[in-house]
């Protein structure tokens, strides 16, 4: 029998593993890296302008001044019911090339803890918006491989599945690391645990944020906060939650950045 020094006992080896995991995640490995994480924060401004166009491109859900001080974002949806893109922007979206473009990028995930989210994009215009893709990590899941399948998200004639790191490296030109900082490391595990129960349910882009029979990627990661914490981060509310929308949500901070 184990004496701590608040004068509790445990009575087995099971009980003192509780003290330093939780639900398989080592406190003391997520206690480390989310003090390495808050030294290289970026300031997610820096970014906005590369949202704004690419190699000439239209891109949707981007930031708008409104006066001095606020700043609203137009969802995918505002921008693009009732007109007509080429009249309105100029633009006539490219059709679709017989070659497929290659992009690459060297996203480290060294100081990804569980709950952390992942957001991708590649040059050009994306129904998506400005960012294509997201997902959240699940730390229990990767064992130093990028092979390895810990990466939540929702994928068209998959539904909802686990994806690998190469994924992420071999199919985007930019990536980003977004923690969620107000989350603790109970309510982490939780949100992941909560979306995990829902892989193979089928994937649709209409579906309802508050549907649990329809996903789309970025409402994976959102689900998952909301559905165990109640932290909502999607940053402008509306119908959809839009990769674009993690992004600029008050709730997430950028952590870890790659273009290459």
């Amino acid at each position: 029998m184990l004496i701590l020094p608040n004068n509790k006992y445990l009575s087995s080896n099971n009980e003192l593993q509780k003290q330093v995991e939780i639900s398989g995640v080592s406190i003391e490995e997520f206690n480390f890296k989310e003090n390495l994480k808050k030294k290289s924060l970026f300031k997610k401004e820096d970014f906005y302008k590369r949202f704004l166009t690419l190699n000439g491109a239209i891109m949707i859900s981007k930031p708008f001044e409104t006066g001095e001080v606020n700043k609203f974002y137009v969802s995918l949806y505002d921008l693009i019911k009732n007109i007509n893109s080429e009249e309105v922007f100029g633009v006539k979206f490219p059709s679709r090339s017989s070659e497929k473009t290659v992009y690459k990028n060297s996203i480290s995930f060294d100081k990804f803890t569980i709950g952390d989210i992942i957001v991708a994009t590649s040059q050009g215009f994306h129904v998506q918006g400005a960012i294509r893709h997201a997902a959240i990590f699940d730390s229990r899941r990767y064992h130093g491989s990028i092979d390895d399948k810990c990466l939540l998200t929702a994928e068209p004639d998959q539904g909802v599945i686990y994806e690998t790191i190469r994924f992420y490296r071999e199919n985007f030109s930019e990536a980003w690391g977004l923690t969620v900082p107000k989350a603790t490391i109970e309510e982490r595990v939780k949100a992941v645990d909560e979306v995990s129960k829902f892989v193979g349910k089928p994937y649709s882009w209409r579906a309802d944020k508050n549907d649990d029979e329809n996903w789309y990627c970025s409402k994976v990661p959102w689900a998952a906060y909301k559905k165990s914490s109640g932290i909502d981060i999607d940053g402008n509310g509306g119908f959809w939650v839009l990769p674009i929308d993690i992004f600029i949500s008050k709730e997430t901070e950028v952590f870890e950045y790659s273009n290459s």
